[in-house]
């Protein structure tokens, strides 16, 4: 008998661990670090640091909490924001997250560009909401940051996961300086769409995505089970570091939940990249 009632109170108890920890993986918040070599970077963006967030869904996120103070703390020259400010037809989900990207702007620069849940929405009006809370709002457009004489290309493309990119609208007519692309989806760097990979690509030097919020649900011994482009149990290009072809390509994993309400051994993300000349 006494077998019989500890078997369902540990099973209870296992349960309630494991829920715990799920919580636990949702909520936690992990800064990432990186160092990136750039082949011809001037040597007056050598040390540049770039603050990358992501996929926030419309979750609220506290304008004074974490994620605001690793990023202040780190003393970016630039912010950023690489698409999903939002989730599936809720607009109103700009109202919760605008605090954020105001605390943000505080901070330094703030560059933006669509996700496939923005223009799933409403992007004109999530474009105008990030617009007037001080954020650039890039679509297949270009600014060139400059430190003294020397300058660095910031291009941005609409999210090509839904097909709204133009990389050659995207980047200046002369590419005459080092290129750091923001685009939502890792899309073109998938081996299965190289061959939709638009040529100049091979111009940039590094893109920053997110989407994939790095599987969000990962198993151990298998990894991620799917993508946000619902590939299920992708060998590559579900988070970090890459290289691929000429360039890097760094992948976020977000700050928001996409349809799955929870995360497990993927956490939430705030990268802090610093630029480094290249030997």
């Amino acid at each position: 008998m006494g077998r019989q009632i500890m078997v369902p109170i540990a099973a209870s108890l296992v349960t309630v661990a494991l829920a715990g920890w799920i919580v636990w993986e949702t909520a936690v918040l992990s800064v990432e670090y990186v160092e990136i070599p750039i082949k011809g970077l001037p040597e007056e963006f050598d040390g540049f640091r770039i603050a990358q967030v992501s996929d926030t869904h419309g979750n609220r996120i506290d304008p004074a909490g974490r994620e605001v103070k690793a990023i202040a703390e780190a003393e970016v020259d630039l912010i950023a924001a690489t698409g999903d400010f939002v989730h599936r037809s809720h607009a109103r989900g700009m109202r919760r997250i605008l605090p954020f990207m105001e605390a943000l702007v505080e901070i330094a620069p703030v560059y933006a560009v669509s996700g496939n849940h923005d223009h799933w929405t409403d992007w004109p009006y999530v474009a105008w909401r990030l617009s007037a809370a001080g954020a650039t709002v890039l679509e297949n457009s270009h600014v060139r940051i400059r430190r003294g004489d020397a300058q660095i290309i910031l291009a941005g493309v609409s999210d090509p996961y839904t097909g709204h990119a133009c990389l050659k609208r995207a980047l200046p007519a002369q590419v005459d300086a080092v290129v750091v692309l923001l685009a939502h989806a890792p899309t073109w760097f998938e081996p299965w769409n190289a061959a939709t990979a638009p040529a100049n690509l091979n111009l940039v030097s590094l893109t920053l995505a997110g989407h994939t919020h790095g599987g969000q649900i990962k198993l151990p011994l298998v990894g991620a089970v799917t993508t946000a482009s619902g590939r299920l149990f992708p060998p590559s290009h579900v988070e970090g570091l890459s290289r691929e072809g000429v360039g890097w390509l760094y992948i976020n994993r977000g700050l928001g939940q996409g349809d799955f309400g929870f995360r497990f051994g993927s956490r939430r993300e705030v990268t802090i990249i610093t630029l480094r000349r290249a030997e």
